[in-house]
């Protein structure tokens, strides 16, 4: 490759990453164009949150069907040389849906926390902000 091919993939890489590009809130972004706002609502964060909580569920649920499907097959299928291979099969899905399982509430509770965030936090903040005067009367980060 080119160093300056090289370059251009930089550039425009680097170029990819701005978000000093988007609109200013009088309109007309960095630049003069009119590229949309940056917004966020804790909406989607609870949303995922929830599916998380209900896959947490669903991998719960099929962890005790397995686990009660599997009751007995010892004493029922006694003598059987798969009956060694059904434990070790029934061993590593358990390790395999506790993780999946442990994972997702872990991910619920990091998901509600950041649309909590989303929905406490920045509207507090966004109103210290905007309580900031400059001697003009516009915000200090409009000027």
């Amino acid at each position: 490759m080119a160093w300056d091919e090289w370059e251009q993939l930089k550039a425009g890489a680097a170029q990819r990453m701005r978000i000093d590009h988007l609109a200013e809130p009088g309109g007309g972004g960095a630049g003069g164009g009119s590229g949309p706002d940056l917004k966020a609502s804790q909406g989607p964060w609870t949303k995922a949150a929830g599916v998380a909580q209900d896959l947490r569920t669903a991998t719960d649920a099929g962890l005790t069907e397995l686990r009660t499907a599997h009751e007995g097959v010892k004493s029922g299928a006694a003598g059987f040389t798969s009956t060694a291979a059904l434990d070790e099969i029934l061993g590593t899905w358990e390790k395999r849906l506790t993780s999946v399982r442990d994972e997702c509430e872990r991910l619920h509770g990091a998901l509600a926390k950041a649309g909590r965030d989303f929905g406490e936090v920045d509207p507090a903040v966004a109103g210290k902000v905007h309580g900031v005067r400059a001697g003009d009367g516009k915000p200090g980060w409009a000027r």
